[in-house]
């Protein structure tokens, strides 16, 4: 309890400052394009549910990153749906490792549906690509799609087809945070998407040596 009053403290002091004050670097999905994105995204894939006539389809969100993506996306689906996820990832920290790990699978018996991935970024394509392969040879859907929040124009894509829907693509390539988008674990919870500036990084690290300095300091005790 004490550790989570400190570091809500320590949140709290930060996110009151105004989007000036943060020196936000650039903003690159704000909160109403967001919704109008989900809104264009949800309209193509009743489209595409209704023309499979497939039953309900499962969609499929991959944690963490793309929770919020998820839940703001269903919210505009006409058509009747499942909800489930899975949790794969190729990044330590900041950096993609090249190696992908599924750590949490779907609840959900998949054979024979119609499944959308929902992810919230793709930027080599490595993590979809083994992800699509892994679903395909554990679950057995009848189709598979992925929805994808940002897609980078990434010199490294190697996987370009990846994506069946995309909210948006960008020549962005420097680090993005918010709406799902981390940075060692915070501010996931912001409602737009931006790229922070030199002075956001350096008070986040603040942020995460105090709670570290906190958490060791109650293992003590």
């Amino acid at each position: 309890m004490l550790r989570f009053f400190a570091l809500n403290m320590i949140y709290i002091e930060y996110n009151c400052l105004t989007l000036e004050e943060q020196k936000m670097e650039k903003l690159i999905l704000s909160e109403d394009e967001i919704v109008r994105v989900c809104t264009r995204l949800a309209e193509e894939i009743d489209q595409k549910i209704a023309e499979n006539d497939n039953g309900v389809p499962v969609m499929l969100g991959v944690m963490n990153g793309a929770l919020p993506f998820l839940y703001e996306l269903v919210k505009h689906l006409k058509q009747p749906v499942e909800i489930d996820t899975i949790k794969a990832s190729s990044y330590n920290g900041t950096e993609t490792t090249g190696d992908v790990v599924v750590s949490k699978e779907p609840d959900i018996d998949l054979q024979g549906r119609d499944v959308y991935i929902i992810e919230d970024i793709i930027d080599t394509g490595i993590t979809m690509h083994y992800l699509k392969q892994f679903i395909k040879d554990h679950y057995k859907p009848k189709n598979l799609y992925v929805c994808v929040l940002v897609k980078r124009n990434n010199l490294n894509l190697k996987y370009s087809e990846i994506a069946d829907f995309t909210g948006l693509t960008t020549d962005e390539q420097r680090y993005i945070v918010g709406f799902g988008f981390d940075y060692y674990g915070l501010w996931r919870n912001e409602p737009y998407v931006f790229v922070p500036s030199q002075k956001d990084i350096q008070e986040w690290n603040r942020i995460l040596e105090e709670d570290a300095k906190i958490h060791s300091d109650l293992t003590k005790h």
